[in-house]
């Protein structure tokens, strides 16, 4: 093998093939450049692009943060706002829940005592009607006994009356007799 490798170089034929192996590798590096070339202005153009993009985004990075904070800032000041309107609120309402406590103790009470009060009147309310009803009963009892007696006094007056128109009849017949 180190025979033909000795040989190789003495060929005549091995002289072309270095002649293209020269040229090829010449046009091969010329190629190689034009695309080395090409791909670093692909790469610049590319860069640049990135540089650009990456520009736009911040910028528009810088103003999504911006909202952001404004958008934060706005909302705890509401929720500021609604904890103050709300502690006002639950204030209020145990202002008015202390207040209607009290209130309600004393509506309590005063029904106990109206309770009271309203048996007492329907007692003396009922006591009235029975005496009334006593009332009206011996009224109509009196003018009964009223009205008997009348008729009583009327057939005593008209039997007297009559026994003494008898007696005069009778004082007069015994007279023109005699």
């Amino acid at each position: 093998s180190s025979g033909i490798n000795a040989e190789w170089p003495l060929r005549p034929g091995n002289k072309r093939i270095k002649s293209d192996s020269m040229k090829q590798e010449l046009t091969d590096t010329k190629t190689s450049g034009g695309k080395c070339d090409r791909l670093n202005q692909s790469i610049a153009q590319l860069r640049t692009q990135l540089a650009q993009a990456v520009a736009e985004h911040r910028q528009s990075e810088q103003i999504l943060r911006s909202r952001k904070i404004k958008t934060e800032s706005a909302l705890e000041t509401w929720i500021a706002k609604y904890d103050t309107d709300m502690g006002e609120r639950q204030e209020e309402y145990e202002q008015i829940e202390a207040v209607y406590k009290v209130e309600k103790q004393q509506l309590e009470d005063l029904e106990e005592r109206f309770a009271v009060l309203e048996e007492e009147y329907n007692r003396i309310i009922e006591e009235r009607r029975v005496n009334a009803e006593l009332k009206a009963e011996e009224e109509r009892r009196l003018r009964l006994l009223t009205k008997a007696a009348v008729v009583i006094q009327a057939h005593w007056r008209s039997y007297a009356t009559r026994k003494k128109l008898k007696q005069k009849k009778k004082g007069k017949k015994g007279k023109k007799g005699k």
